[in-house]
């Protein structure tokens, strides 16, 4: 088959695609990827073909972290969202016009339209159950919510989408959310994290985490501060847009010095800056599949391939989440006995992490339920389960 992958959104949103993409290469699929140009190193690791598509998620964030209010990967005002619903109508099919399927993976409200331009089918794969909605067991006023932000999408897009449907000779829709979500959205997490609840609204399919095999090592020099003394904890706050980046270094020194714990820094999407020492270390992206399990726990956003990597190293983990799904990871995470409860990111302190890094390292019952998970999540691979579900679907 001919797939087309058509992917805006975080890091999150991007590299277990590419996963996806890489085993279907392997298998004799023809893929392209289509994402913003800032994801085209990434996708050239697999030597798949590359169309430069969509603004620049990492750059807006980055750029102004101060407009991003949480709730959403960024802040996208009406006129912005209607310019990236209608490239990706108008646009997109003309790049990928030889397709048999399209995958959608994040902010991709548009690309269920331009596959129906094409007369070809439109699966969107999620990494969080959340989007599939709320159930009749939910308090009443997260359905209201989640209602209210329907109908506001609604009220602002859909009439927009339907201008554009007539124009192609296409039926109008009637919901927005649901145009977005498609016939079977597939939810490629692990259920026994983030297990899809019953009665949400779409009809979905739950695979397991896509997760992108590292082919290179740790750097040298990282591999040099782990070895120097007693397994470091990591901090990583990922996609997560940060205002003042440069106090953070003095953060993560009160934090040193208050744990004791040297601490091995990822400068994230913020771009932290280097201010290395003996105790501490801050470097660029890390191959999480083989740190993770060298690290004595994982402080993170609550970003949910970063939450199947350390679950699967065995780790206990802390959240200290800021928007969309992070929230909801966060409580599984403590659902499941796997780290401690946390503050939101917005009200993060040095006592905050610190206490969540000294809870991680002395809870034995933190430990003890990341090894038994992790043992259960080595036994599945969501690449080779998603990819068998496409194959099963869509090749008849």
């Amino acid at each position: 088959m001919k797939i087309a992958c058509v992917i805006l959104g975080t890091r999150g949103d991007v590299q277990p695609m590419v996963a996806l993409a890489d085993g279907l290469i392997k298998r004799g699929h023809e893929l392209t990827i289509c994402a913003p140009s800032e994801n085209e190193e990434l996708a050239g690791k697999i030597n798949c073909r590359f169309v430069p598509f969509g603004p620049g998620i990492k750059k807006s964030i980055k750029e102004k972290p101060e407009e991003q209010k949480g709730g959403v990967a960024v802040k996208i005002t009406p006129a912005q969202g209607k310019k990236l619903i209608g490239d990706q109508i108008n646009l997109l099919p003309s790049k990928i016009s030889d397709s048999d399927l399209i995958l959608g993976a994040g902010i991709v409200v548009g690309v269920h339209t331009a596959a129906d331009i094409l007369k070809i089918p439109y699966r969107l794969v999620a990494f969080y159950p959340i989007i599939l909605g709320t159930t009749p067991d939910d308090p009443l006023k997260n359905r209201m919510m989640f209602s209210f932000g329907k109908r506001m999408m609604n009220i602002a897009m859909k009439g927009f989408i339907n201008k554009f449907r007539r124009e192609y000779g296409l039926p109008p829709i009637s919901d927005l959310w649901s145009h977005w979500m498609g016939e079977n959205v597939i939810i490629a997490c692990d259920s026994e994290i983030s297990p899809v609840r019953e009665g949400v609204a779409y009809k979905n399919t739950q695979t397991a985490s896509m997760m992108m095999r590292s082919a290179k090592t740790l750097s040298p020099e990282i591999e040099e501060f782990i070895n120097q003394g007693k397994p470091p904890v990591y901090i990583g706050f990922g996609s997560n847009p940060i205002k003042g980046v440069e106090n953070y270094n003095s953060l993560f020194e009160k934090v040193n010095k208050a744990t004791g714990q040297r601490l091995l820094i990822s400068k994230g999407w913020a771009g932290l800056p280097d201010n290395s020492n003996s105790a501490i270390m801050y470097a660029d992206d890390m191959p999480f599949d083989l740190l993770f399990p060298k690290v004595a726990a994982v402080i993170y956003h609550g970003g949910a391939g970063t939450m199947a990597a350390v679950s699967r190293a065995g780790i206990p983990q802390a959240a200290f989440p800021f928007m969309a799904d992070q929230f909801d990871n966060r409580k599984n995470i403590v659902r499941l006995g796997l780290g401690p409860d946390t503050c939101d990111f917005k009200k993060i302190t040095a006592d905050s992490i610190s206490e969540a890094i000294m809870q991680c390292l002395t809870n034995d019952k933190f430990r003890e339920n990341a090894r038994i998970i992790s043992e259960s999540l080595q036994k599945e691979n969501g690449t080779e389960l998603t990819m068998n579900l496409i194959e099963r679907e869509f090749m008849k």
